[in-house]
């Protein structure tokens, strides 16, 4: 449909003079608090009244639930509805039909629009709402929206509007991604202390990247282990089924335990290894100077490179080459390992001992496939920064399920982006 909308506006000005600033913060202040909002109104009346015509003529259907074999309707009454929007507050007098033979009533713009029976906001002003929300405060957030878009939303009702919202859900799927990234952060829960919960909560989050390179969320969750977490990720795939081909992780043992057998293989993160090597010799009281020497003798064993041309580019010899760099570098690795137990650290020979597993993993399935894996665990880490920010250093006392719900808005905002 069609209309011809025409715009008369009368303007009162002083003969006194004004400055260009009042002129331009009055105009705004018009189309943002009455024009805007005024306008939608307008062209919801004329569509409204558009589709009621049609059906009481019979020249188109209900398109709404029927009400008998027979039905027929006429004109009943109006009934006024008004509706946050990020343009204002919407107010329509919508038209309500009754069917002659059965008595039932029906609203045709509601059902035009696509709207629930009690509605009081559009999706695009709770979406607005919702982002701004997972990026600041709750009381910053309606300061914001009030001064800078003229959207009076206070913060009780920004609160319950981002608790009642279902954009947070998230459909696992049941593709089998490329990689498989995991991390998790502790923040400052709300304690209980009849329940004897402290204020230490763990989050935990999941990262899935298709083969095309795609970022998919799988899931943020507080309160829950890392088995409880596979058994969600894994979702409604068969036992048999893999959720990705490799895990890319710090080497959390609980963490690698349960979702390394979601996948072929499994990536321990170089830069966590380098960092966490220092604090295990600290543990064993290793001094400085000789952390920092066994962290540099670490990063030469681990720094394999793979070739930068195509794999399919690449000769046999430098493939072979690059084999044999791998194999002398697991020689190497153990040479540390064993200065490190005659040094007296077992439990940072301990834990390269257990990381030497996957710290080559990369460069195997590269041989193996020419797909090239990385090395480090930065895209989530980079996530893990901005959760931290939001639920670390502006907010604290967080329910389990507050969290872990606004972590799910944020890496779905992280993911959406970064496509």
């Amino acid at each position: 449909m069609q209309n011809i909308i025409s715009l008369e506006l009368i303007s009162a000005t002083s003969e006194n003079g004004f400055s260009l600033d009042e002129l331009v913060f009055r105009t705004k202040e018009l189309f943002e608090t009455e024009a805007m909002a005024g306008f939608v109104s307008l062209i919801l009346q004329l569509i409204d009244e558009r589709i009621c015509m049609n059906i009481v003529q019979g020249k188109s259907d209900n398109t709404g639930q029927s009400c008998c074999c027979n039905e027929r309707f006429e004109y009943h009454d109006r009934s006024l509805r008004q509706f946050r929007t990020s343009v204002g507050t919407v107010k329509i007098s919508w038209r309500r039909l009754k069917c002659v033979k059965c008595g039932k009533t029906i609203t045709p713009l509601r059902d035009f629009l696509g709207l629930a029976p009690y509605q009081s906001k559009t999706l695009e002003l709770e979406k607005l709402v919702t982002e701004i929300v997972s990026e600041q405060s709750y009381r910053r957030s309606s300061t914001h929206l009030e001064s800078i878009g003229s959207i009076p939303v206070p913060k009780s009702t920004a609160h319950r509007w981002v608790v009642q919202t279902e954009c947070d859900q998230i459909d696992t799927g049941t593709d089998t991604f490329s990689l498989l990234f995991a991390d998790g952060t502790g923040f400052k829960r709300r304690p209980d202390k009849d329940k004897r919960i402290s204020n230490r909560g763990e989050l935990r989050v999941a990262l899935g990247v298709t083969r095309s390179s795609s970022v998919v969320p799988l899931g943020a969750f507080s309160g829950k282990s890392w088995d409880e977490i596979s058994s969600l990720v894994k979702g409604e795939r068969k036992n048999k089924e893999l959720v990705a081909d490799m895990l890319v992780s710090e080497g959390e043992t609980g963490l690698v335990k349960s979702l390394a057998k979601l996948c072929n293989d499994s990536q321990r993160s170089h830069w966590h290894l380098v960092r966490d090597l220092n604090y295990t010799m600290w543990k064993d009281d290793a001094g400085k100077l000789e952390r920092k020497q066994k962290q540099k003798e670490l990063n030469a064993v681990i720094g394999i490179e793979i070739p930068e041309e195509d794999f399919e580019k690449v000769c046999d010899d430098d493939k072979k080459d690059l084999q044999d760099a791998v194999n002398s570098a697991e020689s190497d690795l153990r040479k540390l390992i064993g200065k490190l137990l005659e040094k007296g650290c077992k439990i940072a020979a301990d834990y390269l001992n257990r990381s030497a597993k996957n710290m080559f993993s990369y460069a195997r399935r590269w041989l193996e496939t020419g797909i090239v894996t990385p090395r480090v665990s930065s895209m989530i880490e980079r996530m893990m920064r901005e959760l931290g920010r939001r639920l670390k250093r502006i907010a604290f006392g967080w329910s389990e399920e507050g969290a872990a719900k606004m972590a799910r808005i944020i890496i779905k905002r992280f993911t959406s982006e970064n496509q």
